[in-house]
């Protein structure tokens, strides 16, 4: 080999690209917008399954908070003393939206409906014998996973919490003063679903998933595009983004329901997660989410424009 040769070999070794791994090719072939595209989707896809995971849960669960017999026939399991046959409601729904009024203002998810009964309390009680009375006869009375809490306020109240056969009892009790009396109060509520965990994580998971393979495809057939699709592409994205962000904020699980949607349960209660429409416009916002997600999968059938063109004077020459 000659010193003209080997030269030539260095540099040719020089000018070529280093090769990429399996992983570098892939990456390469699909380009770092998709993955940006697809970390994006793969949030708001989970979001919105987590939703629609605990939505599933509880659409096998009665619309409407216990009624009256069944209050009144629990009640003796759970009040130690005599109660009023009485019944209040605090939302007669499982799950109501105060604000929406039926309207697109908001959807289902701020206040969860729970039936009342008020009963008496031995005159002078201190909140730990309520608590202790109240355990003992629930215990009795075949509830599960009974819990007390007595808090030292001047008031001094006490909270009893249990589940049994599908429902979440949840008693109050509010030391009186010389203004207001004793009360002693029985909530009876829907219990949260025995499959409500596993579907909401199915539900985040199936949809973060969804997403990232929505984002990688869309973005990467439309690369075929010329610079004046991409930028639509983009402006698409970043649309739906925008609009469906106030509903998957407010669809964060936390321990009280969802970021923005408290279930206001008495007791422990389930963590309701699909919250999110509360935001006023949430709802119709996510519903036109559809139009610029239709059209991004849209133009991921539609040929890239520089063909198109070519054809078209082609044909037209002939």
């Amino acid at each position: 080999m000659t010193l003209l040769d080997a030269g030539g070999l260095e540099l040719s070794r020089q000018a070529a690209p280093p090769r990429r791994g399996g992983l570098g090719r892939w990456v390469a072939a699909f380009g770092a917008r998709a993955f940006v595209v697809a970390g994006l989707a793969a949030l708001v896809g989970g979001l919105s399954g987590i939703a629609l995971g605990s939505w599933l849960a509880w659409r096998d669960v009665d619309a409407l908070a216990p009624g009256r017999a069944t209050a009144i026939r629990l009640a003796p399991t759970v009040l130690p003393g005599a109660f009023d046959d009485r019944v209040d409601y605090y939302g007669r729904h499982t799950f109501w939206n105060p604000y929406s009024e039926h309207t697109l203002h908001g959807g289902t998810g701020v206040r969860a409906g729970r039936a009342t009964v008020t009963g008496t309390a031995p005159a002078g009680a201190r909140p730990t014998e309520v608590a202790a009375a109240v355990v003992e006869r629930m215990r009795a009375g075949g509830w599960r996973d009974v819990r007390s809490t007595v808090r030292t306020l001047p008031m001094g109240t006490v909270e009893v919490t249990g589940t049994r056969d599908g429902y979440l009892a949840a008693v109050q009790f509010s030391r009186g003063d010389e203004f207001n009396p004793a009360t002693l109060e029985f909530a009876l509520m829907w219990a949260e679903p025995p499959g409500h965990l596993r579907d909401t994580v199915a539900g985040g998971v199936a949809g973060a998933l969804l997403g990232a393979l929505l984002g990688l495809i869309t973005s990467w057939r439309w690369r075929r595009h010329g610079r004046g699709m991409q930028w639509t592409y983009v402006t698409l994205c970043s649309v739906t983004l925008l609009m469906l962000a106030p509903a998957c904020l407010g669809n964060v699980p936390t321990t009280t329901g969802s970021l923005l949607a408290s279930t206001d349960r008495d007791g422990p209660g389930p963590s309701v997660y699909w919250g999110g429409f509360v935001i006023y416009g949430a709802e119709p916002l996510a519903i036109l989410s559809l139009l610029p997600l239709l059209a991004i999968v849209a133009g991921c059938f539609l040929p890239p424009i520089t063909a198109a063109r070519r054809a078209w004077r082609t044909t037209r020459r002939a």
